[in-house]
């Protein structure tokens, strides 16, 4: 038993709120094992000291319950943990993909109003579209359309 010792230094201290404490420093993932170690070690001592093992051991049934709900509550946040990083690396990943876009389409509409090509008066007016969309997004540097202003 991995926690043994710190367990049985825990249980015969004197200050009442010790194992919960510790317990509570110690990482989430192995708090539900302390815990079932904490089962053993007090069955184990119970039996030492010639108690009814029988009748504690049924009102373990429960906790080893509540430790299972407690072990999956922690395991459920680990993954959402998980989800939640890699969800954001999409979405950067995403908006990185967009920024590369937006600049192409800006600089294809600056090439077309500087060379004066066909298209060169709806461009303007596509420019100053954009320009107003990026201002009001607070997204606007003006070195971006330097070309053109």
């Amino acid at each position: 038993m991995k926690y043994r010792e710190k367990l049985l230094e825990i249980i015969f201290d004197e200050n009442e709120n010790a194992l919960e404490e510790w317990l509570v420093a110690q990482p989430l993932l192995e708090q539900a094992d302390i815990l079932r170690e904490l089962k053993q070690l007090a069955e184990e001592i119970a039996a030492e000291n010639g108690d009814d093992v029988s009748t504690m051991v049924e009102g373990f049934d429960n906790f080893d319950n509540m430790i299972d709900q407690y072990e999956d509550a922690i395991l459920d946040e680990k993954l959402a943990e998980a989800n939640l990083v890699m969800a954001q690396e999409e979405l950067d990943k995403e908006m990185r993909e967009i920024d590369l876009a937006t600049a192409a389409v800006r600089e294809y509409v600056m090439d077309c109003i500087v060379n004066n090509e066909e298209n060169a008066d709806a461009m303007k007016e596509l420019a100053e579209k954009m320009i107003q969309s990026e201002k009001d997004n607070d997204m606007f540097d003006p070195n971006n359309w330097s070309r053109i202003l």
